[in-house]
């Protein structure tokens, strides 16, 4: 097994994405394109001849070189054509500590960890996911009860459940419903964001979709999400204070069900390890597949007194 760490100027961009498209692990977050608008530096470590790759994030802060995760970037890590292996998976991880002494960044689904050499620390977070292959009939009926009661309400009030294509808007009201909660986000994140955006609604593989109140004037709630040919990503959610009363999430996630039901696609709600929000996925699927995140401190002693 041969590791190489390449920075970013010499990795072969067309062979990445041939890797990236043919993994079995497939996300849209290790896209070629992805990582160059939402990461401000990446370089990466490849396998061999582009068998298998992981992007590395980094930043520098106080002449330290680290990595990060970046905004809108849920699942990095080791994406292969082949099953990867736990003793790779390790491989790969051992090799950025070589190259980065401090690291909080995500692996993925496809990366198999359960037990840290010791040089670092192992998180395992929540990721539902929800197969969208059967038709809506069979799909809702695994739905719990308590969502059925919700949706029972919701259709008293006779919401509208819209398409949208203004990619702007719909980030501007998430930034306004939770900048305040997720300040790790910056300005700059959505610009990069919105860019992003608009470069896969170009390939038409990405969609807005809305509920408004029985009026069709007052909106309620909203959701971006990318699609790839294996995916539907819940990326940018935003529920309004009047949508929550009306159960607009619920009738908006219910929508898209019926919507995109019988597709070969997984619909990925992108979490949670939040409780709330898990509580609100659940109740459309309890098929969870989680991924690792990854935490290392190897700086040295006095470095991590100042940072601490």
């Amino acid at each position: 097994m041969k590791l190489t760490y390449i920075k970013h100027e010499h990795i072969d961009k067309k062979e990445w994405d041939l890797c990236i498209n043919n993994a079995i692990n497939k996300l849209v977050y290790a896209e070629s394109v992805y990582l160059d608008k939402m990461c401000g530096n990446w370089d990466a470590i490849i396998l061999n001849d582009y068998e298998a790759v992981m992007p590395l994030p980094w930043k520098i802060k106080f002449g330290i070189k680290y990595l990060y995760q970046p905004a809108f970037y849920q699942q990095g890590g080791i994406y292969s054509r082949n099953k990867i292996s736990e003793k790779t998976t390790e491989r790969f991880i051992l090799e950025a500590c070589r190259h980065f002494k401090f690291s909080t960044f995500s692996l993925n689904y496809g990366n198999p960890i359960t037990a840290s050499p010791g040089s670092f620390e192992i998180i395992i977070r929540n990721n539902f996911i929800l197969d969208l292959q059967k038709n809506y009939e069979s799909l809702s009926a695994c739905y719990s009860p308590y969502l059925k009661r919700k949706l029972k309400k919701s259709s008293t009030y006779q919401l509208k459940y819209k398409a949208s294509d203004d990619i702007h808007a719909t980030i501007k009201q998430f930034k306004s419903l939770y900048k305040k909660k997720i300040p790790s986000v910056r300005n700059i994140d959505y610009t990069h964001f919105e860019e992003l955006c608009i470069h896969f609604a170009k390939e038409k593989k990405l969609f807005i979709r809305e509920v408004y109140d029985a009026t069709e004037k007052r909106l309620l709630a909203a959701v971006l999400m990318i699609k790839d040919n294996n995916r539907i990503y819940n990326l940018v959610p935003c529920l309004f204070p009047a949508g929550k009363k009306l159960s607009a999430n619920y009738f908006l996630y219910d929508s898209m069900m019926k919507e995109f039901s019988g597709q070969q696609l997984v619909f990925d709600f992108e979490g949670s390890d939040i409780e709330g929000i898990a509580f609100f996925y659940r109740k459309f699927t309890d098929n969870n597949q989680p991924y690792p995140f990854i935490r290392f401190n190897n700086l040295p002693k006095i470095i991590r007194w100042l940072k601490g």
